[in-house]
């Protein structure tokens, strides 16, 4: 019988969060679910509600040390997360990066910084960072997002190396387009700076809206991570999402050159010269 594990997951009020909070405390397991307003939660039983602003580092970390306190320590972290702004990266610079990095990459570094004494101590433990295929396939006009994910990615390898020896794993779970709310709740630039990246601006996120429409449910990224649970050796890195997104794109990304991906983009995307 697989054993039982004390969680913390973060976005846990919507989406692949919600559907990985619902499919972990089914199997048994007992899960800490963050959001910014617990009120958003999902009512589950096994599911610990706890309140979570990524974006603000000491309440971060006092609310942490309660719900670890209150779970006698984790064994396993998912950072899962996300927020994305719909802008060209001119005004992303001035204004959205530095929160997106908070959110997507800073935020869970802390967690994992505060995670892992208690797991090298047990000599056990995993560490889960949901990134995004938009590391190795960047979206047009989500550049924080492409950026933060992708810096989390490359920390993941990293940390991955130095864990060598302790009893704990890290991996990276990438998800191509997945059906949830995140597109509904992604804020779209609104100032005169965009104009100017007319039409192309418009047509990625039409483009978007469509491939969200054929994506896949979450619910299918929240089985991959329950049956991940009991691997005692995790591989580096899964892409989870339809066949062309979890097969052929990853080949892709190994095959083609940097152009010849860029071109792809273009035609996905319905981006043209003006």
């Amino acid at each position: 019988m697989p054993a039982v594990r004390t969680i913390f997951l973060t976005g846990a009020s919507a989406g692949i969060g919600r559907a990985m909070a619902a499919a972990l405390t089914a199997a048994g397991h007992a899960v800490w679910g963050t959001a910014r307003d617990p009120a958003r939660l999902p009512n589950l039983p096994r599911l610990h509600p706890v309140r979570l602003d990524l974006n603000d580092p000491a309440g971060l970390r006092e609310s942490f040390s309660r719900a670890a306190a209150e779970a006698g320590g984790f064994e396993v972290l998912i950072n899962n997360a996300g927020e994305v702004l719909h802008a060209p990266l001119e005004v992303l610079a001035a204004d959205g990066l530095r929160a997106q990095f908070e959110t997507l990459f800073f935020g869970p570094l802390e967690l994992i910084r505060l995670a892992l004494p208690e797991m090298r101590r047990r000599q056990r433990g995993l560490i889960i960072n949901v990134t995004s295929l938009a590391v190795q396939f960047p979206i047009p006009f989500n550049g924080g997002y492409n950026a933060a994910k992708a810096a989390l990615a490359a920390a993941n390898e990293g940390l991955r190396l130095e864990l060598l020896g302790t009893g704990v794993h890290a991996m990276d779970i990438q998800p191509g387009d997945v059906a949830t709310e995140i597109l509904r709740r992604t804020r779209v630039c609104a100032t005169p700076v965009c104009a100017a990246y007319e039409p192309n601006l418009g047509r990625s996120r039409a483009a978007e809206a469509r491939k969200e429409d054929a994506a896949i449910r979450p619910e299918k990224v929240a089985r991959l991570i329950l049956r991940l649970l009991d691997n005692p050796n995790p591989p580096p890195r899964i892409v989870v999402g339809n066949f062309f997104e979890s097969c052929v794109a990853p080949l892709a990304a190994r095959l083609l050159s940097r152009r010849a991906i860029e071109w792809g983009q273009r035609l996905t995307y319905g981006l043209r010269m003006k």
